[in-house]
Formats: C-alpha cells, sequence, structure tokens
C-alpha cells in the first residue's frame, strides 16, 4: 500500500501572491512546508501538485531542492489536479496538505494517517471539528474517495478546496487535540499579516 503526501502550490494566491517562496527561516515557506512534510511516519512519497504556466516555474526547482516530486495540473481545478496527481503517484492513500502552512506539525499528521488506517477509514482529518491550531490541518482519504470526488462533485468549492464533497457525503473520522481547543493560534500564511505573525513565532525578526 502507497500511502503519499500531495501539497497544493501555487504562485499566483490572490491576498499574498508568491508567499510560498517568501524566506522563512533558513528556508523559504514551501521548503518549510515539505521539509516537515517527509518527515510525516508511513508516508513513501511527497508530490508538490502544481499549476501549468510559466509564473509557477519557479516552484520546479524549489520542489526538487527537497527531493520531492512534482506534478502539474490545472490551476483552477485543484480536484482535477489533486486527483491526477495521485493517478500518476499510483496512490493508494493520500493526505492532502497546503503549501500556507508552513509549520505544518509531523507528528500531529502521523496520528492522522495512524487512526486512518487503524479506523480503515474513507475519511480522517483534524479539523472537523477544528481543535489544532490553524496551521496544522490535515485530511487523508483513500484513492477510491479521490475518484469519487471528482466523478461526483458539482460545487464551485469542491473544485477548489478538494475534499468538500468527502466531508458532505462521507463518515468523518476526527483527530481531537488532546490539550483541548487551539484553534485560536494561527500560524498559517494568508496575509501579509500572517507571515509576520508566524515570524514572530518563530522568533525570527
Amino acid at each position: 500500500m502507497k500511502s503519499v503526501v500531495i501539497v497544493q502550490a501555487r504562485m499566483t494566491s490572490s491576498r499574498l501572491p508568491g508567499k510560498v517562496m517568501l524566506p522563512l527561516g533558513d528556508k523559504t515557506v514551501l521548503g518549510q512546508v515539505l521539509t516537515r512534510c517527509k518527515k510525516i511516519k508511513g508516508i513513501n512519497t511527497v508530490c508538490c501538485a502544481i499549476p501549468i504556466g510559466s509564473e509557477h516555474d519557479i516552484l520546479v526547482d524549489e520542489i526538487k531542492k527537497y527531493d520531492c516530486s512534482v506534478f502539474r495540473g490545472s490551476e483552477k481545478n485543484v480536484l482535477e489536479r489533486y486527483y491526477q496527481a495521485a493517478k500518476y503517484l499510483e496512490a493508494d492513500i493520500v493526505m492532502r496538505i497546503t503549501s500556507d502552512c508552513p509549520l505544518i506539525n509531523d507528528k500531529v499528521c502521523s496520528e492522522v494517517l495512524d487512526l486512518h488506517l487503524k479506523k480503515q477509514a474513507k475519511y480522517t482529518c483534524n479539523n472537523l471539528p477544528p481543535s489544532w491550531p490553524h496551521g496544522y490541518d490535515c485530511e487523508v482519504f483513500g484513492m477510491q474517495e479521490l475518484e469519487d470526488a471528482y466523478k461526483h462533485s458539482s460545487l464551485p468549492d469542491d473544485f477548489e478546496h478538494v475534499t468538500e464533497w468527502m466531508r458532505r457525503t462521507l463518515q468523518v473520522n476526527n483527530l481531537e487535540n488532546p490539550e483541548g481547543n487551539q484553534r485560536g493560534i494561527r500560524i498559517t500564511l494568508d496575509t501579509p499579516a500572517d507571515y509576520e505573525a508566524i515570524k514572530k513565532y518563530m522568533g525570527i525578526n
């Protein structure tokens, strides 16, 4: 059984263009994400799924720097990009992580994957309901569930956010935070203010 992480990334974020290539400590934002993803236990491959288009070409060398796979697909239809990437990787199990989570926690992700496998679940996450810091979010699902989502999704959010169909229609297994609700901690990158807050959280001037 092949378990993969697929990280979605692009250079054309509307609120903070090029955010994944911003410097963060000794790496870029994307470098921080990929480094942490490679530490997740039980994962065979880390792949970064990026859009086709010259504006995104800068990401290819950055991804390869961390010895991760690259897949290129639709910019607007992220669900299709994910599905085609998973097929390309010949994945059985897929973990979804977004590139705006530079402090993604590999131990929490490992626990989500472990829960998914132990429960033989169709869909597992750690944010329904949310209790971990905003920036630790991850989801795990099987290739069949991803294919079903690809075939049956119909709403605009389904194609942008990948797993909306699964979250509506499948039984959800959720990993709760044993330390209580820490959702008030925001360490995700969406705006310039988030970037400054993450640097402060990391102790970077």
